[in-house]
Formats: C-alpha cells, structure tokens, sequence
C-alpha cells in the first residue's frame, strides 16, 4: 500500500511503500497552477507503475486546491497520454483532473 508525503520543503511530493521510498514528483507552484517539474522512479520494480501513482495523486493533490497543472516533465507527459512527449507542456485545468 502506498504512502504519499507532501515534502514542501523540498517540493516534492514523495511516495512510499512500506519502509522504502518509490518515487518522487517535483514540483512549483504559480498563483494558480501546480507545475510538475520532474517525475522520478528511485525503485527499480515496476518504475512506471510508480511512476504514474504518484502522478494520479499530485493531480489529486492539484484538483484539491482547485489549481491548474501544467506538466513540464516529458516523462510525465508520456505517462499522461501514452504517447511520447512533445515539446509544449500539457495543460489540465481543474476540472479535467
């Protein structure tokens, strides 16, 4: 079962399993979006399946504060769409979340 830790101080949303950390999304915020920066797989088991759970809750953690996402990270965007990155960031407003 996975554990998701807001590190604020870092910007980065961490997520565990228990007694190891998986994955890690980092973050910034704007006024009025949440820009996911970097999406990364510290555990080496199913990386992509860390991968997009953490991405399903920063979007939660997004439509939570009402608040924009814009998804710079190509990795993540590749995650989103199942296709691979293009050059411009995907933007969901929040109510697409």
């Amino acid at each position: 079962m996975y554990t998701l830790l807001n590190n604020m101080e870092s910007s980065k949303l961490d997520l565990y399993l228990p007694g190891r950390l998986v994955a890690s999304l980092h973050y910034r915020f704007t006024t009025d979006e949440m820009w996911f920066v970097y999406c990364e797989s510290i555990d080496d088991d199913s990386p992509d399946s860390h991968r997009r759970e953490v991405l399903r809750r920063g979007l939660e953690e997004a439509h939570s504060r009402r608040m924009r996402v814009r998804v710079l990270c190509t990795i993540s965007q590749r995650l989103l769409t199942g296709t691979s990155a293009g050059t411009e960031p995907i933007v969901i407003d929040p109510g697409k979340l």
